[in-house]
């Protein structure tokens, strides 16, 4: 390990001592070394000073560790707003995109999506059956009910959702999956991965395009966005009815549905103050139409990207349609490369004044932001600013925002932006561009703050447009601030801990667990084990895999979607020269007999219970012990003897010592199918 270096390793005294020591040598004819001497007062500040800088050098600064962590890959997560819904209801009006809400507190909140005037209403939702239909409408709503809606009484189900009215375009669903208890999924890895397969269709219609399914066949909640091909008739009740058929259920949980809606919208926790648009002007004129809610009132900036680069025009005009806010612009000087040319800055107009600043053109050049406690999000902040081009004129550019200026050169047009003072600072001219001076030499072209953390509100009715009653809307998750560095240090350390490489048994499992998508109950590496020889023994470098589904029932077996599934993830990780086998359990059925002594009301059901959890903890593979089994069932409440407790099994593979211990196939899994139960007497027990 390396040794680490203390730096200051002199006190005052010291460092004043050891000066005038050299004093005689120096300056022989200095005589007066007392502290009235003024010579020795700019020596002491000296060495007072020379104690600051050794404390500041020996100091590990977050600077410092900023850039090491750099160094090792490990970049600050960036601040990102809260997410949630809001339902708006089919009676309500339109909204453009970037409309803004806000809760009674005034955390303001805009939609990320426009509200067409016509949206679906969804009328009925139900479960068929055959001849039987159950209505499950009244389960959905403030208070819902998880139900499930492709099993009715045991019996496979048809989930028909019913709308009164259709909408303009696709029809978007929102549906509320339920994860139930046992292992997490995992995430997805790619959009196209399902553990069920479904049939959408919309009845009478010619066919049904599944555009989206961001719920991979209702595992997660999340939107889903259909097409009907052709005209979509109404049914005999009036109603458009969609169905959804469960095909090939999976072999992970069954689909547990708590809600349905088709008139929930996106928000965002955010406050744009400046939004840039760019088009591609081809002609001498061009039309831009701005379809957000934020444009309509905003002040406009119009540049115009010539062969030498952006310039301002004034040559442009404004008229306000239903769709939104239309820009006409002359277009004759732009530049004709196939590239945008055409540039519109939408300042929101009670920010605008603070959104221009002034520039020295000085080194190191740092503004004051006035973002009243709120963050600005590095992805969407842009700043346009005077920039000295080769040609050694002065012109606008665009600038971004960077986390140092340690990688840059002189002529990167780069800033860096301090979210806890607020401020944003320019280059030097050796790292990072020099900024221009100039009046308004600075300009935020893109602009957007949020609260981060501070804007994980609660679900219920939170959120009211200006003048309209309050929405009920999901509760707002996702808003963090920045990572500090002690947060990037924990998640490199945590990110060593670990390996991605399949090297050890335990790297098998824990990367077959780990599995994008799936549910994994459990899973166990055989190294050297093959179960396709009739021996069992690999000749050839293999680990076989078995791997469990998190499903229903007592005995869940993997389908060929899962364990193809599990085999690709640990092929990319496994070794070369090695191969990897992916292999279903295979349970073990056990009969035990139990006679004991004593045990309270309702001993057998507690034997059985503890007997099924200890074969379900028992793994794959294990030992199942007859001394366990005794032990667990004397633990039960009241049981005064237990005179025997004896496991047997018939199954092929297993193996049974004098003591009554089976020993389970590599692969195998114990599981009760039969207990047999007698309470002795005591007096029987006496003789």
């Amino acid at each position: 390990m390396l040794k680490t270096r203390n730096l200051d390793d002199q006190t005052y005294a010291e460092i004043v001592e050891a000066a005038e020591g050299r004093l005689p040598w120096l300056c022989p004819v200095w005589t007066d070394h007392n502290s009235t001497d003024p010579g020795i007062t700019i020596l002491e500040l000296m060495a007072w000073y020379k104690e600051l800088q050794q404390y500041q050098m020996n100091q590990v600064t977050d600077l410092l560790k900023w850039k090491l962590l750099k160094l090792a890959g490990a970049l600050p997560r960036p601040a990102a707003p809260a997410r949630c819904a809001v339902e708006i209801l089919p009676g309500q009006p339109a909204r453009q995109a970037g409309e803004r809400l806000y809760t009674r507190e005034g955390i303001p909140f805009e939609l990320e999506e426009a509200v067409p005037a016509k949206r679906p209403a969804l009328e009925r939702v139900c479960v068929r059956s055959g001849d039987r239909e159950m209505d499950v409408g009244d389960m959905l709503g403030d208070r819902p009910i998880t139900f499930q809606p492709f099993d009715l009484g045991g019996a496979p189900a048809v989930l028909a959702i019913g709308f009164s009215q259709l909408g303009e375009g696709p029809l978007r669903l929102r549906f509320e999956v339920d994860q139930p208890a046992g292992a997490a999924r995992n995430p997805f890895g790619d959009d196209s991965q399902v553990p069920r397969l479904i049939r959408w269709t919309c009845v009478g219609a010619e066919g049904t395009e599944l555009l989206r399914d961001e719920t991979h066949a209702l595992s997660v909640s999340g939107y889903v966005t259909l097409r009907p091909r052709g005209l979509w008739p109404a049914g005999e009740d009036g109603l458009h009815w969609l169905t959804l058929e469960l095909t090939d259920p999976g072999c992970e949980e069954s689909v547990r549905l708590s809600d349905i809606t088709a008139d929930r919208y996106e928000v965002l926790q955010q406050e744009t103050w400046a939004r840039m648009y760019r088009f591609r002007a081809e002609g001498d004129h061009y039309t831009a139409l701005l379809e957000d809610a934020q444009a309509r009132t905003a002040r406009l900036s119009v540049f115009l990207r010539t062969a030498e680069g952006w310039e301002q025009t004034d040559l442009w005009q404004t008229s306000r349609t239903e769709s939104g806010l239309r820009v006409e612009a002359e277009t004759a000087g732009a530049a004709r490369d196939g590239e945008d040319n055409l540039m519109v800055l939408c300042l929101d107009p009670v920010r605008a004044p603070e959104l221009l600043f002034d520039a020295k053109g000085l080194p190191g050049e740092t503004f004051f932001l006035r973002l009243d406690g709120l963050t600005a999000l590095t992805e969407h902040f842009t700043l346009l600013c005077n920039t000295l081009h080769r040609d050694g004129k002065v012109r606008p550019a665009l600038w971004r925002c960077v986390d140092d200026f340690y990688q840059y050169g002189p002529r990167d047009r780069v800033f860096i932006y301090d979210p806890a003072r607020e401020t944003v600072t320019f280059g030097d001219g050796e790292h990072g561009a020099l900024l221009q001076g100039g009046l308004g030499a600075v300009l935020a072209a893109e602009l957007t703050v949020s609260f981060c953390a501070g804007g994980n509100i609660p679900g219920g009715w939170n959120l009211a447009f200006d003048g309209s009653e309050p929405l009920r809307n999901t509760a707002a998750a996702g808003g963090a601030d920045r990572e500090s560095v002690d947060e990037v240090q924990a998640r490199l350390l945590q990110e060593l801990s670990e390996t991605n490489k399949c090297v050890s048994a335990a790297d098998y499992e824990r990367l077959a667990r780990r599995t994008p998508g799936l549910r994994v109950a459990a899973a166990k590496a055989l190294p050297a084990y093959d179960p396709d020889d009739p021996t069992g023994v690999s000749w050839a470098p293999t680990v076989t895999v078995v791997v469990v589904p998190d499903g229903a029932g007592d005995r869940p077996m993997p389908d060929r979607r899962f364990l193809e599934t599990v085999e690709r993830q640990l092929e990319r990780w496994r070794p070369i020269g090695t191969s990897v086998k992916v292999v279903p359990p295979v349970y073990v059925e056990i009969d035990v007999s139990v006679s004991l002594r004593g045990g309270e009301s309702g001993a057998e059901e507690d034997v059985e219970r503890v007997l099924r959890t200890y074969f379900s903890e028992a793994g794959i593979g294990g030992t199942v012990r007859s001394g366990d089994l005794a032990a667990l069932i004397q633990a039960l409440p009241g049981v005064l003897q237990v005179r025997q407790a004896r496991a047997r099994t018939s199954h092929p593979g297993c193996t049974q010592s004098a003591e009554g211990d089976i020993r389970l196939p590599k692969r195998g899994i114990a599981l009760l199918r039969e207990l047999k139960f007698e309470r002795l007497s005591v007096e029987r027990l006496g003789r």
